[in-house]
């Protein structure tokens, strides 16, 4: 054994004796600050341990013959590059400094000399790291930017362009796919623009990323998606910033972006003799690590030097070989920047970040157009340059780009807030947030409307649909936009809601018709109130809120998509039933006033929107009374009964219209029913049998099934949907119910719209009222008489009586109040056993009689109707009324009739009242 060798075990025994000395440091250091032991550590104490570690990690660096930094970039080579160096604990160095990190914020004083000591270490150590430590140092330097003081930013991203990312995201997996340290650069990117206020340190950030890495557009677009608010502004204002437009019609470029450099801080030489040090910029780098450490002890290789330190340098050393630095843009162009080009088409396309291409301008990022591009990378040429082109077409991207895009496109919209619009849940939950990070929310109004330009653009320009567009990510866009549509509504005044209005209409308008024509389905299912799961995103969908919140925010929706005619009449009269249907079954009751202002605005002749008249308004509920079944005039009704408690004016002439279409079917339905039993028991052949029968053609309209909103996420309330169960069975039962709850629709629509009571019959709400009432008789089997009962407990009959009871209040609420003649006094009731001797009248004198009789009720009041043998009584309560297909708008209770002498009763009191209608008018 030599002695020199002997010399060199000693010294390499004593080094790694003391590296774990300052290394036991580090970790009492970390114990006594994540305590809180008194006296806890100074920064400066700290920064003088790691100087130790940062000054033999340079040392042992300098005595390497191979250059690491060329080999750092292979991981084929990692196993050799770390055979080179000493047996140090290089791993227990990273993880202490990682922890030191985590508890930086309970350093007291000397936060800023830990922080430069931190920095210093961090690139020190890069080359002394395996695969694993070198893909998570990016992310690890980026993270110290939440914990240092501002006054460091600058360092921190100076660390990360020149000596971290050249090293670590350059390299390459085995299986020539991108490493993990590429992976974390859109985390790398979120942190410092939600950290860092200056523009200056996101663009520098940036063009060093897009000097190095493909495709870094799609990071960025992940930051949008993902990201803060403050990171999503930044990222989508450099995205529009730095590539090219991809439709240049589509927004003054102009007029938009700022300039966003103009404090940026350039990058000084590293000599420590530079004789012009602090002022000279860095043009040329040299990797050569023992050139580096000779002339800068205290940084981390490579060395940056000014242009005269290079040229001193090289003349001591003339076979060093020196790499240019690629400046700053200073001006983003929106033309080809090719002193040479010839294209009639100047507008740039794409732009290079290679060293090559850059040499032509005066080494910063050129700009090509469509030509000039081509020319200058092709098969031949500029197969290695890194060149970023503007935004392909959410189509042609691959299915993680294409997933960030239009999660992007959401949120920007998202951002858009209203101007007078109270959303405080949202506002609170990203101050919670914020305030969690320890940043706090600082966008204004007008940085949130431009965000939402931004998702626009985006949308409108790259996301055009195709045949071949998922069904899926265009519910998500729609719901979205639908969204937009409404916060926009309210948002803004002055230029801002010109700039708004004119977007909408010139674009947004062209690209909503465009969806609807090629999916129309599709854009259906995204307008009604219980939308796939997949497009239940933006506004009440994010929120925790009962099911009437959500109708009537969707209710809003809707409101804010009429004045730009995307609604027509055909899909108004695909989406209203569902709306209306899901008001029937979500709301409670109690709530249902809650939308008396969003249906007043939709459904009122004066207040509606709509650029069609009233009876297109309701012509989704006219179509369901034209030969249809009595359970769609039923669902209608429900509908109808809802807008009548509202106080909702429904035209009289639309309502005998529906309601005379809808009882003519069932006039028609009886008689064919009525005629099948008369010649089933007759005799006959079956063709004879057929002429006799020709119902009326039904149509194919069924009732609607609304989607349970049960089902729906984000509810709030426990409630169940309210369900209309009837007891009734046929037809003959479902004519009654339809017919009662028209009367009562009536009734209340004619209160109301302040119809003039006892108007006389001679009127045209009379004659309405009259010859529906006519027509009812027939059509729901009212007082036919081929009715048994089949319990003691009859909903039928009590449903008659509810019929003649609201006949009887239309009636009274019309005719006259003074007869002009005034009918019979009731003849009294004749007790046999009192008077024996009494004789009945003749027949014919009774029929007489009677006819006087009916010719006077049809001019006069019908306080009560009569009965042979005198007054039946209308107005006994009973407990535990049965309801008719649900609760009656005007009625406050049901009436009925005594279980003694029931049926007798009942049908006398039918068979009365019939007698009355049937000679009104």
């Amino acid at each position: 054994m030599t002695g020199s060798f002997r010399v060199q075990l000693v010294n390499m025994g004593t080094r790694g004796a003391a590296f774990q000395a300052k290394l036991r440091c580090l970790h009492e250091y970390h114990v006594r600050l994540l305590s809180n032991q008194i006296p806890t550590p100074s920064g400066s104490d700290i920064a003088n341990t790691i100087k130790y570690f940062s000054q033999t990690l340079l040392t042992v660096l300098k005595d390497v013959p191979c250059s690491p930094l060329e080999m750092i970039k292979d991981p084929s080579l990692d196993q050799s590059r770390m055979s080179s160096y000493p047996n140090l604990e290089y791993q227990n160095l990273y993880n202490a400094l990682t922890m030191l990190l985590d508890v930086a914020s309970s350093i007291q004083n000397g936060l800023n000399l830990f922080g430069k000591a931190l920095l210093q270490c961090l690139g020190c150590i890069l080359p002394f790291l395996d695969k694993d430590l070198i893909d998570n140092l990016p992310y690890l330097a980026a993270s110290s930017i939440s914990v240092l003081p501002p006054s460091l930013h600058q360092d921190i991203i100076n660390y990360l362009c020149y000596y971290i990312l050249p090293f670590t995201i350059t390299r390459q997996s085995d299986d020539d796919q991108e490493c993990h340290a590429c992976q974390s650069v859109s985390a790398v990117i979120m942190l410092v623009f939600q950290y860092s206020n200056n523009p200056a340190h996101h663009c520098q950030l940036l063009e060093s990323l897009m000097r190095l890495k493909h495709n870094v557009v799609k990071d960025l677009l992940c930051v949008i998606a993902y990201g803060t608010s403050a990171s999503r502004a930044s990222a989508a204002k450099l995205l529009f910033y730095y590539w090219p437009a991809f439709d240049p019609n589509l927004f003054d470029r102009k007029g938009l972006l700022c300039k966003f450099t103009n404090n940026l801080i350039p990058f000084v030489c590293q000599r420590e003799s530079c004789p012009n040090a602090g002022n000279a910029e860095a043009v040329k780098v040299c990797y050569n690590h023992c050139i580096s450490i000779l002339y800068a002890v205290d940084s981390p290789p490579p060395l940056y030097l000014c242009i005269e330190c290079a040229n001193e340098i090289h003349r001591d050393h003339p076979d060093l070989s020196f790499g240019d630095i690629l400046h700053p843009m200073q001006q983003v162009s929106m033309i080809c920047e090719n002193k040479n080009c010839r294209s009639s088409d100047k507008s740039a396309v794409s732009i290079c970040f290679s060293s090559e291409c850059a040499s032509y301008n005066g080494n910063h990022p050129i700009r090509y157009c469509s030509q000039c591009h081509g020319n200058r990378h092709n098969s031949r040429r500029g197969i290695d340059h890194i060149v970023h082109r503007s935004l392909p077409p959410m189509m042609m991207m691959d299915a993680e780009m294409q997933t960030y895009m239009v999660e992007a496109v959401i949120s920007l919209l998202r951002e858009a807030k209203p101007l007078n619009l109270d959303f405080g849940r949202d506002s609170s939950s990203d101050s919670k947030g914020s305030a969690g990070n320890g940043t706090q929310d600082t966008l204004t109004l007008e940085d949130r409307q431009l965000l939402g330009r931004y998702g626009i653009w985006l949308l409108v320009g790259r996301c055009k649909p195709t045949a071949d567009t998922p069904i899926e990510i265009l519910g998500r866009l729609l719901s979205m936009l639908f969204h937009w549509f409404h916060i926009t509504a309210y948002s803004y005044d002055g230029q801002a809601e010109s700039t708004l209005e004119k977007l909408k209409l010139e674009h947004v308008c062209g690209w909503l018709k465009d969806v609807c024509d090629s999916h129309y389905k599709d854009f259906i299912d995204c307008l009604l109130p219980h939308p796939p799961e997949y497009s239940r995103v933006g506004g009440h969908w994010d929120t925790l809120a009962s099911r009437t919140s959500h109708l009537k925010e969707g209710l809003q929706r809707l409101i804010c998509l009429i004045p730009y005619e995307i609604i027509n009449q055909q899909i108004w009269d695909t989406v209203m039933p569902h709306w209306m249907e899901a008001v029937t079954n979500d709301v409670p009751e109690k709530e249902l006033p809650e939308l008396k202002i969003v249906l007043s605005k939709i459904l009122d002749p004066d207040m509606s929107p709509l650029g069609f008249d009233a009876k297109a308004m309701y012509n989704f509920v006219t179509i369901r009374f034209e030969k249809t079944t009595a359970k769609v005039q039923q669902q209608a009704l429900h509908w109808l009964q809802n807008l009548t408690k509202l106080e909702i004016l429904i035209p009289l002439t639309q309502l005998f219209a529906m309601f005379g279409d809808g009882v003519r079917i069932m006039k028609h339905g009886m008689q064919a029913e009525f005629h099948t039993d008369k010649i089933g028991k007759g005799s006959g052949s079956k063709i004879a049998r057929d002429k006799e029968l020709q119902p009326p053609r039904r149509s194919s309209i069924s009732p609607v099934v609304e989607d349970d909103s049960g089902n729906t996420s984000a509810i709030s309330d426990d409630e169940a949907p309210i369900s209309r169960h009837t007891e009734f069975s046929t037809d003959a039962e479902h004519n009654l119910t339809c017919c009662i709850l028209m009367l009562d629709i009536l009734l209340k629509q004619m209160e109301l719209q302040d119809i003039e009571q006892h108007s006389g019959i001679y009127t045209t709400v009379c004659d309405g009222v009259c010859r529906l009432l006519k027509c009812m008789v027939t059509a729901a089997k009212v007082g036919l008489g081929n009715h048994i009962c089949s319990s003691k407990e009859c909903g039928y009959c009590e449903a008659s009586v509810m019929w003649h009871q609201l006949s009887t209040k239309l009636v009274q609420y019309l005719a006259p109040l003074d007869a002009v003649r005034p009918p019979d006094a009731p003849l009294p009731e004749i007790i046999d056993d009192e008077k024996p001797s009494r004789k009945s009248p003749p027949e014919s004198e009774k029929e007489s009689k009677t006819r006087d009789r009916d010719v006077s009720l049809s001019m006069a009041p019908l306080p009560i109707p009569l009965g042979p043998l005198g007054p039946v009584p209308v107005a006994v309560p009973q407990p535990e009324p049965h309801s008719v297909g649900g609760v009656l708008v005007h009625m406050p209770h049901v009436c009925s009739i005594p279980d003694r002498g029931r049926e007798k009763d009942i049908s006398q009191f039918i068979h009365a009242t019939d007698e009355v209608l049937l000679n009104v008018k």
